[in-house]
Order: structure tokens, then sequence, then C-alpha cells
């Protein structure tokens, strides 16, 4: 098929456009000699998580249990769940999920630690464990340095838990565009997890995985050698934001837009306006207004859930009723949940469909 003759709105990921991304990420990881494991909370795809393995990562991250359960019923095994899974229904499904893979969940308070235990010792199963250390996000993680040895011990001493690694994410600097400014912050970020790291190996506790970082920081991570592994996740696709951000020495980052929302023009109400079947649910908005891909002189701005409006200001609109226009989101990991599937095109012919299967996985 053709990709004019698709219906839409539609997802698309340029195949060629994301081989090269997946390369390049490889090779990133490879030349700093540091483990990779990219974040499926962007993609939500086992297909793409296949690929990225084949391109040497060394496992799968997801935000949430239910995107691991899909993932290692698709048979990955390697999994970090990045948010702390909190109630002994939750728990229970973790427990069962450990007994089927090498997964690992972050922790960052007694209260989860506990109810983990009993967990553990209910169903048998030994949970593993990364413990989240607040390195500047602000959200969730322990407290660096005393804190966090003190959940560290109450860990190590249990035969229901085993602690393999500590988890620093800094997440509000990834967008960070200023190049030198967002490596002060990310150093800064990955210095209190290795400060705390150092004060838990001192009490006889081991630390095997240091875990962090995101796309926007993946090379000042890769390279500073604290960090054992990186968890990039838009770089597969990236999206608007993205592209402002400095990567270093004049450049822009080296990974291209390969994902995109195809529209269709439905109305023309005047000559400087056409309406497009792109609106609030086919396309994100938490991040601000979509792109136009390959259009100048124009913008996008969102008139409905299902409608959006390219205004030309300064010239004719010259859009007719039924042409394609491609937008790029502001936000890859919230427009992907919004699709059951990826339509992939090389050229102007699709290819390959694959399937969201953690779509919507928010439990």
């Amino acid at each position: 098929m053709n990709l004019a003759e698709l219906d839409t709105p539609v997802l698309l990921v340029n195949k060629d456009l994301l081989s090269r991304n997946l390369r390049r990420m490889e090779k990133m990881a490879a030349s700093a000699a540091i483990a990779y494991r990219p974040h499926a909370k962007a993609h939500k795809s086992y297909e793409i998580a296949k690929l990225q393995l084949s391109h040497g990562a060394s496992g799968i991250c997801c935000a949430k249990l239910g995107e691991a359960e899909v993932l290692v019923s698709e048979g990955i095994k390697d999994i970090l769940i990045t948010t702390p899974v909190i109630g002994v229904s939750k728990l229970t499904r973790l427990a069962t999920l450990m007994s089927q893979s090498d997964a690992k969940v972050v922790v960052e308070s007694y209260e989860n630690i506990r109810e983990m235990e009993l967990v553990g010792r209910s169903k048998e199963v030994t949970l593993n464990v990364v413990i989240e250390v607040n390195v500047g996000q602000n959200r969730c993680g322990s407290k660096p340095g005393q804190p966090t040895l003190e959940l560290a011990k109450i860990i190590a001493a249990s035969p229901w838990l085993s602690l393999v690694g500590l988890q620093g994410y800094q997440g509000a600097i990834q967008m960070v565009v200023d190049s030198e400014e967002r490596k002060i912050k990310a150093k800064k970020a990955s210095s209190l997890l290795l400060e705390t790291k150092k004060l838990i190996q001192k009490n006889s506790i081991d630390i095997p995985i240091l875990t962090g970082g995101g796309t926007g920081t993946s090379k000042i991570d890769a390279c500073g050698q604290v960090l054992t592994e990186i968890q990039p996740g838009g770089y597969i696709f990236m999206d608007a934001r993205y592209g402002d951000i400095q990567w270093g020495d004049g450049n822009k980052i080296p990974f291209e837009q390969s994902l995109t929302v195809l529209g269709s023009v439905i109305s023309r109400p005047d000559s400087k306006r056409a309406i497009v079947d792109v609106g609030l649910k086919s396309i994100s908005s938490d991040q601000g207004v979509p792109k136009l891909a390959n259009i100048e002189c124009a913008s996008f701005q969102f008139a409905g859930e299902e409608h959006g409006e390219v205004i030309y200001d300064n010239g004719a609109c010259p859009l007719n009723i039924g042409d394609k226009i491609s937008l790029i989101p502001t936000h890859c990991d919230t427009t992907v949940n919004l699709y059951d599937h990826l339509i992939v095109y090389s050229g102007e012919s699709v290819t390959d469909v694959w399937k969201i299967g953690a779509r919507g996985r928010s439990q």
C-alpha cells in the first residue's frame, strides 16, 4: 500500500530513519563502553524492543508493571520497571513476573519494601530491587546519602529481596537547550548517585548497577564514567522538542525524526485555512502544539478533539480537500499511547504494521 492510500489519522514510523537511530545509539554506547537499556515507554512495542536488543541493548526499561507484563509475555526477559509498584495486588503480579523473567523494580520507601517482603515470602520468590535515588527530579526517589543507605541495609538483610543497584533519573534536564548547562546538571545528578553508592559500599553492600539518564543526556552520561547503563527512550522516534537542543560542538542532536502523524484535509473554510482530521485525540498536546512537517509559512493549531487547523497567515492556502499532511508530535511517548498500531514505511510504501501491544497498560 502507498502512504497516500492510508486512512487517517494514522501513526507512521520511517523504517530507514528508525534504523539509523538504532545504529547511532548502539555505536555511542559501544564507543563509551557502557551498557544501554532503552525505555519502552516511548514505543510500547515488542517489535521495537526486539530491534533494540538486536542492536546491542542490554535489556529494556518499562515505566509500568503492565508494560513489562506485555513484553515478558512476548519473550523479552531482562526488564527494569522504573516506577515503584505499590499494593499487594500489583506486587503479587510482580512476583509472578519475576518468576518468569529477569525483571527488576525500583523501590524508594520503607512501606513498599515491607510489602514486597510479605509478597515475596508468600509466593516464595526473591524480588530483585533497585533503589531509586532523587538526584534532582524531585518526583520519586529516596534522598541521597544516609536515607538511601538505611533502605539498602533493610533490603540487604531480607531473605526475599535482592538489591541489584541504584537508579538516578534527572528527567527535568533532558530538554535543556544549552549543552553546557545540561552537562553541568547531568554531572551533578550522577555525582549524587555515585556518592550514595560509595557510602553503601562502605557498609559492605554491593551495588553492581548504576542506571539512569535519558536521550537528552545520553552522550554526557555514556561518557561520564559513573553510570553502568543508560536509559534512552525517545531517541528512536524523536519529537519536535528534541530538535531545539544543542548536542555540543555546535551540533544538533544526532537522532532523526522518524515518527509522524499523517492526516487529511477535510475542509477548506476560507482561502487561508485548511481543516484536518488530526485533533486532540490523535496527537499529543501535553508538551504543546505539534509542528507541520515539510510545510513552510504555515502553522497548526488544535480545533477540537477530532479537528486541527493549518493556517497560512501570509498567503493563500495551497491545500485541497483530500490532501495529506504530516505532523511532528511535541511528545512521542504520549502520541504513541493514542494508537493501536505503528505503520512502518520506506519511501512512499508501507512495509509493515507493528502492534503497540503495551498501549494503555498504565497499571
